[in-house]
């Protein structure tokens, strides 16, 4: 498959579920294993861990399309998960200094541009054959990020990317 071809398809899978994983949480209210990836609020947090289960989905669906044609995939499928993730608070933070109140509009933009960047730094590392790290590493470190997502949702800090600006909550918790 080729690999722009495999990219798009990614970014309509990631698009698709993320979206959908804004409102499971509400749809079904007692999915315990469905809360490690679904948005229980609005902060920050949730809104960048909506990328999380989608882009497991496209990690499976790249190593069973595009592995053998790229010795990289790891890396390059870590690259975005982590470039999907700093944009989401670094984009929004940005927004909020310049219009102080980010308009819902803007907030799904900045979700679908993380996505974008987050493939557009993949195919940079799998083109170009950039292995950053050795792959099992880079598997390690990708599992790493995604336990915290889960455990984060029940074992909430107490910082203000966790924070839902709307009920004042973290988590499942009330302050």
């Amino acid at each position: 498959m080729n690999i722009l071809t495999n990219l798009l398809i990614s970014f309509i899978i990631i698009s698709v579920f993320g979206t959908l994983f804004h409102f499971t949480h509400k749809w079904f209210k007692n999915g315990l294993v469905l809360h490690f990836f679904s948005a229980v609020n609005e902060s920050t947090w949730e809104h960048m861990k909506m990328l999380v289960a989608p882009t497991i989905f496209v990690a499976i669906f790249q190593i069973l399309t595009i592995q053998n044609q790229y010795l990289n995939i790891l890396n390059g499928l870590l690259a975005l998960l982590v470039i999907e993730l700093i944009s989401i608070p670094l984009l929004f933070e940005i927004s909020k200094r310049i219009i102080k109140k980010v308009h819902i509009v803007v907030t799904i933009l900045i979700f679908y541009i993380s996505i974008f960047l987050g493939l557009f730094c993949e195919y940079i590392i799998l083109v170009n054959g950039i292995l950053v790290i050795p792959e099992w590493i880079a598997l390690v470190i990708g599992c790493g990020i995604i336990a915290c997502f889960g455990i984060f949702t029940f074992y909430t800090p107490r910082l203000g990317i966790f924070k839902d600006p709307v009920t004042r909550r973290y988590g499942h918790r009330k302050i």
